[in-house]
């Protein structure tokens, strides 16, 4: 009996099957070891300007091409920003910003032309400036060039920035024209009081942006960046309202509209204060400009909308605090 139970015994141990023990499959480490997250304020000083033209030549043989031009310049402008940037662990990224502020001082300088290039009247007013609104979402993925002493990374990206101002006209002053003064009055005189708002503009710009980011970590703490961006497609909105032209109805009493490009670039000099406080300063400039149509809302009749151009130029300052998710 004994040997029979042993036997039994030993055949069933026999058909007991090893199970391996589980054990934790290690995660690949982190390609970005920096702080993965960035968030921050910056402020932008800026001086822009507006110009295009109007040409009502289709209209009538006595109107000039271009008919009127205006010139809306030396737009100063204080802006504050909420900046921001997000990376994963495999160097994909968004990043963006959204400011506003508000428009100081510059001159609008109106001329009008009949055929031939006549200049039948040209005013200068003052300009007070109303509101400045923007924001710019970017998605790209960064490439690492070069990772030794120095650091340096690619970061290809596609983009929407949209960007409006508004200003305020005051007054008209008669500069001199080809009509002696006919129509507005002599050289010099004020034609309508400069604490009277005779125009107001408002451009609203909504663009695609396809471009790049590279950065250069020279040493330890000092970085320098740049964004260059080509702006393929960007479709104006822009709203002229002359408050004292009661002949062209209620304001907005003209609205332009088209599709052009323009590009958008931006470079700074980044110290990191301690791993995750940095303060940053350079330089950005935003071009745009369109053709397309002008339209006088309520008297139904449309012009020609030609060479359309706005651009800004600044300073700013930022400060930043990044800080790891990983």
């Amino acid at each position: 009996m004994l040997l029979a139970t042993a036997c039994i015994a030993g055949g069933a141990h026999a058909q007991v099957a090893e199970v391996p023990r589980p054990y934790a499959i290690p995660l690949p480490p982190n390609a970005n070891d920096e702080p993965q997250w960035e968030l921050g304020m910056r402020y932008w000083w800026s001086e822009g300007s507006t110009r295009f033209d109007l040409n009502s030549s289709r209209l009538g043989a006595i109107y000039g091409n271009p008919t009127s031009t205006l010139t809306y310049d030396d737009i100063s402008a204080n802006a504050l920003e909420f900046v921001w940037s997000a990376r994963n662990e495999t160097d994909t990224f968004a990043k963006g910003f959204v400011g506003g502020g508000w428009l100081d001082g510059g001159s609008l300088d109106d001329e009008d032309f009949f055929a031939g290039q006549i200049k039948f009247s040209d005013t200068y007013s003052k300009l007070d400036g109303d509101g400045l609104v923007y924001g710019t979402i970017d998605v790209g993925q960064d490439f690492t060039l070069i990772d030794n002493r120095a650091r340096v990374v690619l970061s290809p990206f596609v983009g929407f920035n949209y960007w409006e101002e508004t200003v305020e006209g005051y007054g008209a002053r008669c500069n001199a024209d080809d009509v002696g003064g006919f129509f507005c009055g002599p050289t010099g005189s004020t034609a309508v009081p400069f604490s009277t708002k005779v125009i107001t503009n408002k451009q609203s710009w909504a663009s695609l942006r396809l471009g790049a980011e590279l950065k250069a970590k020279l040493w330890d703490r000092l970085t320098l960046r740049g964004d260059a961006a080509i702006i393929p497609a960007a479709y104006l909105w822009n709203e002229d309202s002359h408050h004292l032209r009661a002949d062209l109805g209620s304001t907005p009493n003209i609205v332009d509209s088209g599709t052009g490009w323009g590009y958008q670039l931006e470079g700074e000099v980044r110290l990191d204060l301690t791993r995750h406080w940095a303060f940053g300063a350079g330089v950005r400039y935003w071009y745009a400009e369109t053709n397309g149509d002008s339209d006088f809302v309520h008297l139904n009749v449309t012009s020609q909308l030609e060479d359309f151009t706005s651009e800004r130029l600044g300073v700013f300052g930022n400060v930043t605090y990044r800080f790891d998710t990983f």
